[in-house]
């Protein structure tokens, strides 16, 4: 098969999305030699994937024009498909809910894969940006109509699609995330490193984008109602780049003295830093109120760190019983699961690491691969 991915959606600093395409390359290039694979990739990023394989080839883009939002979505809509057409792609490969719509006008032959990553345009409006929701709704919608097969982050997402989106194609390919093995192996941060980001000591940490779904001001409302001596032990550090409507996360924590004194406020932190803060992390809090996997829970495990986060969606199905669960809209009870977490009171990381063991991203890759040699068979009506 040749096989293409778009990329283009994919920012130099990567997360989310970005991380689960970097995750799947890693583990496609582990299991596959005989497929070619040809990589639609901004031509400032050309080496930010990893690729060493030689069945797959970069084909770059012009970053100048990709991150003109507008302009980006023209050029998957009429360019790519052109583009995918002249290669003579077997397969192609939207990891980010939409694809093309003209290729099943110009390529009847060419079978689609698209990842649906989770149904928050849909269960939960009120996290997203109205114009953004609107138009990802709708891209979801002619997707699951469109595209061969639907690849889900989760099982937990994999219903919700059945349900919001009423796909053509029924039969979802359920593919985890990984856990890289540097969160396995690295040491954990130096104290050089600490005082690179101005952390004092001990702390509490948060890795993620800043951004309502993710409840960082929640985090924050559970930490203050920690007693006083374990936030005197015990800082809290955000990690991630701001997101949008942030605003209330920063009031929080300005409304507050005591906060002020004790969250810190690091930026985004990239994987040569945040690993090794993660490791040296005396708990991970990350009590979002809606993922479709939630990764930072899973790197969390695999760093050997306890992990306090939500029940319910996809984050207590990727903890299992390794998790310190809470109730993300009670502060009361986030302050009761990040007590808990500190010092690992109920045993949990050991259980959780080996957990984290059963998560990667080869079996990642080969759930993937098999999406798209079903995609294939579907298309031809096999």
């Amino acid at each position: 098969m040749k096989i293409a991915i778009d990329l283009t959606s994919t920012q130099k600093n990567k997360t989310g999305i970005g991380r689960y395409m970097l995750g799947i390359l890693i583990g496609l290039q582990k299991i596959d030699r005989e497929n070619d694979y040809y990589l639609f990739t901004q031509d400032d990023d050309l080496d930010g994937f990893g690729i060493y394989a030689p069945n797959f080839h970069i084909v770059p883009v012009k970053s100048s024009i990709m991150r003109k939002t507008y302009i980006r979505i023209l050029w998957e809509q009429i360019v790519l498909p052109f583009r995918v057409r002249k290669i003579g792609a077997d397969v192609l490969h939207c990891p980010n809910y939409t694809m093309p719509y003209l290729s099943r006008l110009i390529d009847r032959k060419l079978a689609v894969v698209s990842t649906f990553h989770d149904m928050a345009y849909f269960l939960h409006p009120e996290y997203l940006i109205g114009w953004k929701r609107r138009m990802f709704c709708g891209y979801i919608r002619q997707t699951a109509r469109n595209c061969d097969k639907i690849v889900a982050v989760s099982h937990n997402t994999a219903k919700d699609s059945l349900a919001c989106s009423k796909p053509r194609n029924k039969d979802i390919e359920v593919t985890y995330l990984g856990a890289d093995d540097a969160f396995f192996d690295t040491p954990a941060a130096t104290d050089d490193i600490l005082a690179k980001y101005q952390i004092p000591g001990k702390y509490i940490l948060y890795v993620g984008t800043l951004e309502p779904r993710k409840n960082v001001a929640g985090l924050i409302r559970g930490y203050r109602e920690l007693p006083d001596e374990i936030k005197k032990e015990y800082k809290l550090v955000i990690t991630g780049k701001k997101g949008w409507y942030y605003d209330e996360i920063f009031s929080t924590v300005g409304s507050d003295p005591s906060l002020k004194e004790n969250v810190i406020f690091t930026g985004f932190v990239d994987d040569e830093d945040m690993i090794p803060l993660m490791k040296r992390a005396s708990e991970v809090g990350y009590v979002s109120f809606f993922e479709g996997f939630g990764l930072p829970v899973l790197e969390a495990m695999a760093s050997g760190v306890p992990i306090v986060t939500t029940s319910g969606s996809s984050l207590s199905e990727v903890a299992g019983d390794c998790g310190y669960l809470c109730d993300p809209s009670d502060p009361k009870s986030i302050a009761d699961a990040l007590r808990r977490g500190l010092g690992d009171s109920e045993g949990k990381v050991g259980k959780a690491l080996e957990r984290a063991r059963t998560f990667t991203w080869k079996r990642c890759g080969e759930h993937t691969l098999k999406a798209y040699e079903d995609a294939l068979k579907f298309r031809r009506g096999q």
